[in-house]
This record gives structure tokens, sequence and C-alpha cells, in this order.
């Protein structure tokens, strides 16, 4: 089965010269003047001239990438990829330099639509995700580039592919990149995956797999040390996590800088009459609870220290924020799987947490917040061995 990639340049450029024919005429004719003129509240009206720009050079971007790598296509050995087995295919990409390093990132996303009309919007959730490193030496040579071994075992407690219901959709997506000079290689693929047949079992392969020790990454932070009554302990540091915070800090600058602006700013205009102040006020009890959340975000991101003791009495649990602390502690017993759980996320990049089923109670969550999959699984085979 051949899948075409998804490029979006049609939308891509649709959408910014929409988006341009509105916003300049209202920023030529109407915010210019008014700035000109005093009125302080225009200088908001200029975020719709930088976001056509912004539109601008993502359709430039894609253009480019078009033209250097034309479209490129994924050949299944079969019509559709089935739960708990194997995904095999190809990638041909057309014009790729025979030394590129491809990064594979399989990814199944449940895409929710909520709202009606000019307010609806689409979430997308990581359900699962799975990525690869194809060096250069697997690449293998086409007729109009280099062809992309894709290889992938799925897990059998993800969902398959759905499409029933418009706003509630289950889509797998496969995309491949490699950083290169100039305009980087970087497409998208819809694969079909189908539910396991009825009465399937887990192939003594996959078992075995999911029951080798996965190793400890170099990257890894995490500090681990024995403790003097029995056990091991875990420490998360601070700030491990770089990507993340950077996100969460610029987005919270971005709502700190549009509420500083509009109560600074806008009061001078929207004050004078009583539907001016109706109207802030909207805007105010909506913008500040948003600011406060993301700059929360922020803070929880950058100082959340956990510290994990496990050994073979239970598990305890200590974490710190700003000089709150707040700990539990679970006994052997009442311990059962531990499995990771898709918890923060910043696009479609997850960051894990542990996931700690109980024989009694809720689940308890870890809130790790790990980017590397393998050093979130390295971490929960780490717990269950002090555990035992």
């Amino acid at each position: 089965m051949r899948i075409r990639s998804q490029s979006h340049l049609r939308f891509a450029w649709a959408f910014a010269i929409f988006w341009n024919l509105v916003s300049a005429p209202a920023t030529f004719l109407g915010a210019v003047p008014a700035i000109r003129q005093g009125k302080a509240v225009a200088w908001i009206a200029l975020i719709f001239p930088f976001a056509g720009a912004a539109l601008l050079i993502w359709a430039v971007n894609l253009s480019l990438r078009f033209w250097r790598f034309g479209v490129s296509w994924l050949e299944m050995e079969t019509a559709t990829a089935t739960l708990g087995g194997p995904l095999r295919a190809r990638i041909a990409a057309n014009r790729l330099p025979e030394d590129s390093t491809v990064h594979l990132t399989l990814t199944c996303i449940n895409k929710v639509v909520s709202g009606s009309g000019d307010s609806r919007s689409t979430w997308e959730k990581v359900v699962w995700q799975e990525e690869q490193t194809v060096g250069r030496e697997r690449l293998e040579p086409g007729p109009d580039g280099e062809n992309i071994p894709v290889s992938f075992r799925l897990p059998f407690d993800a969902p398959p592919t759905r499409s029933d219901n418009p706003n509630d959709r289950i889509v797998w997506r496969l995309e491949a990149s490699a950083p290169l000079a100039g305009v980087d290689y970087d497409e998208q693929f819809e694969i079909p995956v189908a539910p396991a047949p009825p009465g399937t079992i887990p192939e003594a392969e996959a078992r075995t797999t999911s029951s080798r020790a996965p190793a400890r990454p170099e990257t890894s932070g995490i500090l681990v040390e024995p403790v003097p009554e029995g056990g091991t302990r875990f420490v998360l540091p601070r700030c491990r996590n770089i990507k993340a915070i950077l996100v969460t800090a610029l987005f919270s600058g971005i709502f700190c800088g549009a509420a500083a602006l509009f109560f600074v700013l806008v009061p001078w205009d929207l004050h004078r009459n009583p539907f001016g102040v109706f109207v802030g006020g909207v805007i105010g009890v909506v913008l500040v609870p948003f600011t406060l959340l993301m700059v929360l975000i922020t803070l929880y991101t950058i100082f959340l220290r956990t510290s994990v003791v496990a050994g073979p009495t239970g598990l305890a649990l200590n974490s710190s924020l700003l000089g709150l602390t707040w700990s539990s502690a679970t006994p052997t017993r009442e311990i059962g799987d531990i499995t990771l759980k898709v918890g923060m996320q910043v696009g479609t990049t997850p960051y894990y947490d542990l996931k700690i089923a109980r024989a009694t109670g809720r689940p308890l969550t870890i809130s790790t917040m790990l980017r590397d999959k393998r050093e979130a699984e390295w971490l929960a085979a780490e717990i269950k061995r002090s555990l035992r």
C-alpha cells in the first residue's frame, strides 16, 4: 500500500494569504492612523500583521521544502498495520542525501474537536509514541533518492484508527525528519491501523523484549543512591527538562506581556464608557487566570524536585516545590504494575510520568516529566527491582 506524504502546502498559502488580506488593510487604514492620533489601544492590533508575517514565513518554508524534495511516498508491506504486530514499510524520499540521518516518530493521536462555528478548536492528545533513528548506513538507494526503512512494533493496548466521529478521531501518524544544510527534510504520513484479531496474544518475541531490563541512557540526570535502611533512592532534580522550560517560559512571557499591555494601555480608551468597562472586565477575567496558570506551569516545570525511595517494605514519594513539600507512602503489598503515562505535552512531544497501580484506591502517579521514553522505562524497571 502506498501513502502520499502530507505537505499542507496549499492550506498554508491559502490561510496566509487570507490572513494578510484581512489584516493588512485593517493595519494601515485603522491601527496606524489610530496610533498616530495617540490611541494606545491601537498598539494591540499590531499582533495581527506580525502573525501574518509568521504565516508567510511558514508557507515559504513549506514551498522550499517541496521544491527540494518533492513528494515522498510510504510503501507498506501490508494494506494496514495491526495492533500488537509489526509495522514494516519504507519511505521513498526523493533527493534525500545519502549521508542523512533520519529520525522516525510513530504517534497515536486522539484528535478532539470542541466548540462550534468560529469557536471550534482542535486538540491533539498523544496516546502512544515511539521513536527511532535510522543511520546513514541503513538507508537504501532508490531510483530518485534514498529509501528509508521503517520498522516498529505496535502495542496491544493502544486504540486502532477511528474516524466514525469527526469530533473524536484516532489517527496514527508517522513523521520522518532529517536536519540538513538549508531546508530540512520533514514529512508526515497517516497510517491505517486495525485492531488485533480476537483471541490474539502477544508473541513470545514481544514478551521477551518487554521483559528485558532497559539500559540507563548516558544523558540521564537522575541520581541513584542506596538507602541505609534498605532500598534505593531515585532523585529527579529541578530543571530536568530544559526544552519544556523554555517553551512554557516563552508562553508565560507572551501572556504576561499581553496582560501588562492590556492593563497599562487599554484603560485609557476602554474605561471612558460603560461598554468599554464591561469589555475590559470580560477580557481581564479570561486573561488573568490563564496567565496565572501558565506562570504556575512554568514554575512547576522549573522547580519541582521529586525523590522516590523504593525498598522491600514499600515505596515512599517526596516532592518539593518552592518550599512546599508533600509526600506519600505505599506498602509493597498494595503496589501493582508500574507503567508509563503521558503527562505534560508540548505540541505532540510527550513527557512521561510513572503510573503505579494499587490494590486499593486510585493509582499513584509520580510526576517525573521525562522526555526520553527509554529513561522512563529504565526508571520504572529499577523501581520494580528495588521493591523485590
